[in-house]
């Protein structure tokens, strides 16, 4: 039940500084190499901003990030499709060993465990692991027992030896982190269905508190207790809940919600209804316009700024690749200075497609791709771009392809453009409309999928509306 988010190789001094924060660090496996350091947003959309870069020195493959945090927040280092998390304090200096991922490479990012060097004892990420360990290292102790269905009784154990334990610390972020982490573990293990439990959790761990937003634990906990969508509520609060979008109204909303005693509180409220708008985005298309203009309120007018936040990063995120929305922004190079762009297909359907050579489904749908161009080529652009890592397998594949003509081009692992239109896996197909926007995200493939459908009915019937059959009347 190891949980450790990193691994510690030296415990030494500690490196505190004053104003600006320095993370310096040794990569030998990523010489000359960029390195991002990013935080969160919010955990609710789980969108991260970046707060500092650098690069891997090849003459000693060590690099170097400054950044500023005011607080404790928890930070990711991302180098070459390769991350780690961390927690930052404030002044206080990190530096860190980033090694090699020992997972396969897939598309998201591998993960590595970061290795500090001179660590001090008080450091939020000395006290997190250590926690951590001493958890697991009880638990194991008493295996036996916890096989037998006895975990939550050592849970409520160990929950009054951390009590004691960690009653004279001075960190609110570690004692805040604390406190989550069990209150998650006795949910997932004593359930927050029945009203009694969870009328007992509340009490314990909600009413008494304020909203972390900054820390993982305690969000991670908040949105799995409020975990029941607004078509689960009683009927007379479901009504008044799609009324309120209905009118496009956040001020009926959250009056709405208000009739759930467990959600008193009016930020933590709010908070929650932004996460549940974000969801139903997905499930009640005829109510997405209304869901747009609800976040849009809660953004402009919501007295809690944290809240408007999220609302912002909730809305941009849920309309990022949805019909009617711009696509986002390509600049593909073709050739030195040389740059593809919406605008170049103005006027035209595009069927763009992600590939990459090494894979089977990719090739076959490719196969397919050339035929489509063929018959569909004189209404339709097709744009394809490879993923392959290396070059010289793109290269390998179009010259055993000479037929392929319409534009393909090698992106490599370029990691903006793939999340700007979340590619998780190859073959990913979009389909943008004559005017630069989504008309699908994802699009049909060309190959059959499990109903018998591809994208070719839907490249059939734009053949059809661009080119109207002449109907010959009887007598002409």
């Amino acid at each position: 039940m190891n949980r450790s988010l990193f691994v510690i190789l030296f415990l030494a001094l500690g490196l505190t500084g004053f104003g600006q924060n320095k993370l310096t660090g040794f990569a030998p496996d990523f010489l000359g190499e960029k390195v991002v350091l990013y935080t969160y947003q919010d955990y609710v959309s789980q969108s991260r901003i970046q707060i500092g870069e650098g690069t891997v020195n090849p003459a000693d493959s060590t690099f170097e990030i400054v950044y500023n945090t005011n607080s404790t927040i928890k930070g990711v280092i991302e180098i070459d499709r390769t991350e780690s998390s961390l927690y930052l304090a404030p002044n206080t200096n990190y530096e860190v060993y980033f090694p090699k991922s020992v997972e396969p490479a897939s598309y998201k990012n591998a993960e590595t465990n970061l290795y500090f060097n001179g660590l001090d004892t008080t450091d939020i990420n000395y006290r997190i692991l250590q926690y951590h360990q001493w958890f697991d290292m009880y638990i194991s102790y008493h295996q036996k027992a916890v096989a037998k269905g006895g975990f939550r009784v050592y849970l409520d154990t160990f929950k009054l030896y951390a009590a004691d334990a960690y009653k004279n610390y001075d960190d609110p972020f570690f004692i805040t982190y604390v406190r989550y982490d069990i209150a998650e573990m006795e949910q997932t293990y004593g359930g927050n269905r029945k009203s009694e439990t969870r009328l007992k959790t509340y009490l314990e761990y909600i009413e008494s508190f304020p909203v972390y937003h900054e820390n993982d634990r305690y969000m991670k906990f908040i949105l799995a207790f409020y975990d029941k969508e607004f078509r689960e509520y009683l009927p007379v609060t479901e009504e008044a809940i799609w009324s309120a979008i209905q009118d496009k109204s956040p001020t009926k909303l959250m009056r709405a919600m208000k009739s759930d005693i467990l959600l008193a509180a009016p930020e933590l409220r709010e908070l929650i209804m932004i996460d549940k708008l974000g969801k139903a985005f997905y499930r009640e298309i005829e109510l997405r316009p209304n869901i747009i203009a609800v976040l849009d309120s809660i953004e402009s007018h919501s007295v809690y700024q944290e809240n408007a936040s999220v609302a912002r990063n909730i809305k941009n995120y849920i309309t990022s690749l949805e019909p009617g929305y711009p696509a986002p922004a390509i600049q593909i190079e073709k050739a030195p200075e040389e740059f593809v762009v919406w605008q170049d297909y103005k006027g035209r359907y595009v069927y763009f497609n992600f590939f990459a050579a090494w894979n089977e489904e990719s090739v076959q749908d490719m196969e397919i791709i050339h035929r489509l161009v063929t018959e569909y080529g004189q209404d339709i652009s097709f744009l394809s771009v490879s993923t392959d890592p290396d070059k010289a397998a793109f290269d390998a594949f179009m010259e055993a392809h000479p037929e392929y003509d319409w534009d393909i081009y090698h992106i490599g692992e370029d990691q903006a453009l793939m999340n700007a239109y979340k590619v998780a896996n190859v073959p990913s197909y979009y389909l943008i409309d004559q005017e630069g926007f989504i008309s699908a995200a994802p699009a049909m493939p060309p190959s059959p999928n499990g109903e018998y459908e591809s994208i070719e009915s839907v490249f059939f019937k734009i053949k059809e509306a661009l080119h109207p059959r002449q109907r010959i009347g009887v007598g002409r």
